[in-house]
This record gives C-alpha cells, sequence and structure tokens, in this order.
C-alpha cells in the first residue's frame, strides 16, 4: 500500500547524487525540494537532470519543486557551524570580521534597538540585543542551538517590510521556467500579488509551474484566504512561521491553514522539522512520530523533509519513518467536509460517494488542468485515486495531491472505450471496477461533467 499523505525531500550535501536520489525515490520520496538559497544554476540543472533520469530509471512519477529565497534575513560571513550557549555574547556588524557575523541585509542593523529579540536557523536560536555601538551589535544567547551561514534571521517584533521577491528570486523563477520544474515555492508572501508576480514570471519564460504560496509572515496570516485562492498550493512553513507569529500559536495555526486549503481543494505542504533528532540518529522521538500522524490526521496533502535529507546522517530512514508513520495513520483519518459541496465539484463529491457504496477497485479523474483531480482528493475517497490527462505537463503535478496512485497521459483517443482500454493499459490495471469523473477537456469528446461506473462487463466489450 501506497501512501496517500505525498513525502517532499530536499536534497543537499548528504543527498544530491544520482544514487542517493534513486535511494530516496524508493524509499517513498514523492518530490524533491531544491533550496535555491544554496547551489549555482548549473549545479541545479544538474540535479534537476539526476532526478528525472532517476524517476524514468525507476518508472515512477517524481516531481521538482523549486524553493526560491524570498527576502529571507540570513546569516552572513560566519565561515563555520557554530554552537552557541545560553548566556554567551555573539556580535553581530553591518560588515563581518574575525569578532562578529554579519546579514544579507547590513542596512537593517540600523533599524534594530537595545532589549530586541532576534531568532536565528528557524528559532532554534533565541538573542537579545544587549549593546548596539555604531554598526556593532552585541547579542546574548537565551536558547542555545547551531549558527551556520546560510541560516535564517527572524524579528518578529519589528515593522520592517521587504517585497517577497528579489532580483535573485525573478532570475531563478525564470531559470526554474526554462528547466522546466513541476511547482516553485514563493517564500514570505504577503498578499496574492506576491502570487500573480511569480506566476507572471513563470508564464513570460514559457514555464507552467503550479506556484506554492509559503505561509511564514503575519500579514500573510492577515490575508489567508485571498493568498490560498491565488495559489496552486500552499506550504506551512513552521519555521519561520514560529518565530514571527509565535511559537505557541503554530499548532492551532497549521490547523486553520490546513482546513482552509482542504475547503478550497488546494494541496497543502506541512513542513518544517518534522524528524530533526534524525539528523543525527537513527531513531526519531515519540513526540515527532506523533507530530507527523498529527499532521496526517489535519488532512495535510503532504509532508515535508528539509536538514533530515539535505545535511542529515540517515536521510533514508528519515523518509522510511514518515512514510511508515503515514500508513499507520492514513487509514484512521475521517474526513467529513463541514461545507456541502458547490455546484462545479458535485461530481467529484458523487463518485466519491458511489465508491462507499458500490464495488470499485479505485475512481478515477479524467482532467485537463488537475481542477477535477484536486476536487475528487477534496472529499478523500478511502479508494486510490487514478488521473487520466491529455496534458502531459499535468503527470508530475500530480505527485502533491492526496492520495492520488497515478496518472497517465492519453493525448489522443476516438472514444470512450478506446480511453479506457489504454488508461488501463498505460496504467497497468485489471480491475473488476471502477470509477470514472470526467471534468472539461476543451474540444474533446467528453464536453461535459459526468460520473461512470465501469465494471467487468464493461471493460470486457472495450478488448
Amino acid at each position: 500500500m501506497d501512501p496517500k499523505v505525498k513525502i517532499v525531500a530536499t536534497l543537499g550535501p548528504s543527498t544530491n547524487d544520482k544514487e542517493s536520489i534513486k535511494r530516496l525515490i524508493e524509499s517513498g520520496v514523492n518530490i524533491f525540494r531544491l533550496n535555491f538559497s544554496y547551489g549555482t544554476h548549473e549545479e541545479h540543472l544538474e540535479t534537476i537532470k539526476s532526478i528525472r533520469e532517476s524517476a524514468k530509471e525507476l518508472g515512477r512519477t517524481v516531481a521538482v519543486l523549486q524553493d526560491i529565497c524570498g527576502p529571507k534575513i540570513r546569516v552572513k560571513g560566519l565561515g563555520k557551524r557554530v554552537s552557541v550557549k545560553r548566556g554567551e555574547r555573539l556580535y553581530m556588524a553591518k560588515e563581518a570580521t574575525e569578532k562578529a557575523f554579519s546579514i544579507t541585509y547590513p542596512d537593517l542593523i540600523d533599524s534594530l534597538y537595545v532589549g530586541e529579540d532576534l531568532f536565528f536557523a528557524d528559532g532554534t536560536v533565541h538573542v537579545k540585543i544587549l549593546e548596539k555601538e555604531g554598526d556593532t551589535l552585541t547579542l546574548e544567547v537565551l536558547t542555545p542551538g547551531i549558527l551556520a551561514e546560510g541560516k535564517g534571521v527572524n524579528i518578529p517584533d519589528s515593522n520592517i517590510t521587504l517585497s517577497a521577491l528579489t532580483q535573485k528570486d525573478r532570475e531563478d523563477l525564470r531559470f526554474g521556467a526554462k528547466a522546466g520544474v513541476d511547482f516553485v515555492a514563493v517564500s514570505f508572501v504577503s498578499s496574492e500579488e506576491d502570487i500573480k508576480e511569480a506566476r507572471s514570471i513563470v508564464k513570460e519564460s514559457g514555464g507552467d509551474s503550479w506556484i506554492v504560496a509559503k505561509i511564514e509572515r503575519k500579514s500573510a496570516l492577515e490575508r489567508l484566504d485571498e493568498i490560498v485562492d491565488a495559489s496552486d498550493a500552499v506550504m506551512v512553513a513552521r519555521g519561520d512561521l514560529g518565530a514571527e507569529a509565535g511559537l505557541f500559536r503554530v499548532p492551532m495555526l497549521q490547523k486553520e491553514i490546513i482546513r482552509k486549503c482542504n475547503e478550497k481543494a488546494k494541496p497543502v505542504i506541512t513542513a518544517t522539522q518534522m524528524l530533526t533528532s534524525m539528523v543525527n540518529s537513527p531513531y526519531p522521538t515519540r513526540a515527532e512520530v506523533s507530530d507527523i500522524a498529527n499532521a496526517v490526521l489535519d488532512g495535510t496533502d503532504a509532508v515535508m523533509l528539509s536538514d533530515e535529507t539535505a545535511v542529515g546522517a540517515y536521510p533514508d530512514k528519515a523518509v522510511t519513518v514518515l512514510k511508515e508513520t503515514i500508513l499507520q495513520t492514513q487509514d484512521s483519518c475521517t474526513f467529513e467536509s463541514e461545507t456541502k459541496p458547490h455546484e462545479r465539484e458535485a461530481f467529484a463529491n458523487a463518485a466519491v460517494e458511489l465508491s462507499k457504496t458500490v464495488p470499485s477497485e479505485f475512481v478515477s479523474a479524467l482532467t485537463l488542468s488537475g481542477y477535477t483531480l484536486r476536487h475528487l482528493s477534496k472529499f478523500r475517497p478511502h479508494k486510490p485515486i487514478y488521473a487520466i490527462t491529455p496534458n502531459r505537463s499535468l503527470i508530475n503535478k500530480t505527485a502533491i495531491i492526496w492520495g492520488v496512485a497515478g496518472c497517465v497521459a492519453i493525448e489522443e483517443f476516438g472514444s470512450e472505450k478506446e480511453l479506457t482500454r489504454e488508461f488501463l493499459k498505460e496504467a497497468k490495471l485489471k480491475p473488476s471496477a471502477f470509477l470514472m469523473v470526467t471534468g472539461y477537456l476543451g474540444e474533446k469528446i467528453f464536453q461535459g461533467k459526468s460520473v461512470r461506473y465501469i465494471n467487468r462487463c464493461d471493460l470486457e466489450q472495450t478488448q
């Protein structure tokens, strides 16, 4: 049995080679995240090539998620990983020296004041500004942890505002579009305008990536509905969200964001510190396993690993822990939508309801854009979901949608029987019966929505 909740894994020094990528796919990875805070375009292009080749060789549907940096403030000029202790003094300046490190937006130091709190590395290191002398700040460590080059800096009490897309982001978006990435995660989204700008750049560059909004700012929470509506998918970026909105708000914010995404049939990824202990340990903590299970029960479409697979010592085991936890949890999920299906999703809902009554091995969706597929997934059928599409670029994108077990591209067909025959042949399926819901296919043979029940007698007639 395959997990209905999908697995996203970040590639990095521990896994950035073809053999590691293959092992991760075999362990259960559906989507690989490329962090564009690190690496060159040439390096990322080579990684994308390795992912595509590995997926083809293994016969798996695997997607590529490009995660652009955004205006995130990061540690600069530190040189090496440093373990800091409670009460220790650190120095941060506009220009890095032997004594002080800097940040990627050094002029922001002018706006900081004594007594203000700063957080590093997804909020794991908490410091307070003790002194400010010229361009240099003296910081006192309140919560110990690890500081490293490129780690994020959060200033939750500051009124500093930065555009969601930097010049580097725009260049990265153009690169990603030409490289054919399947998803683009936009960091530090504040409004729907950030999503629209990213989408415009991707389209102008010849790409068709789905845009994923990372929810990590207070301003994003204030405009959550409009951001979800404007996006193709959403990421609950719990690290920066905790540092920005408050650590103790994260559990309920996670549930709220997932609920809104479920209602709007938008795929949602739960990310950050799912299995942090497995960066250095072959075993998870019980609390981490419970966290994964809770995300599954909340209704997330996917869960994501970051350092665990990028720099961790046990990347394959971390993926296996995710997979096993999902499998042990998913059958206990009972998703009952609080809202009635609206008219455009009535057929998808009907197919799911029928699957509870009539003998069927799976539910399939005939879809051009993925709309029908997403709404079929919204109602969380207990049976596997298969997608059929004339749009070949949709195949990898289905890797993010809850419950989708496979997708087949059939670009040309003359009749429903021919389509059914080709679908079952390509998907290597021999069902006794299944359900098919059709969506809008433009000029194709199906001109309207429908739900079809196809049993063995029907199947024999397609031979």
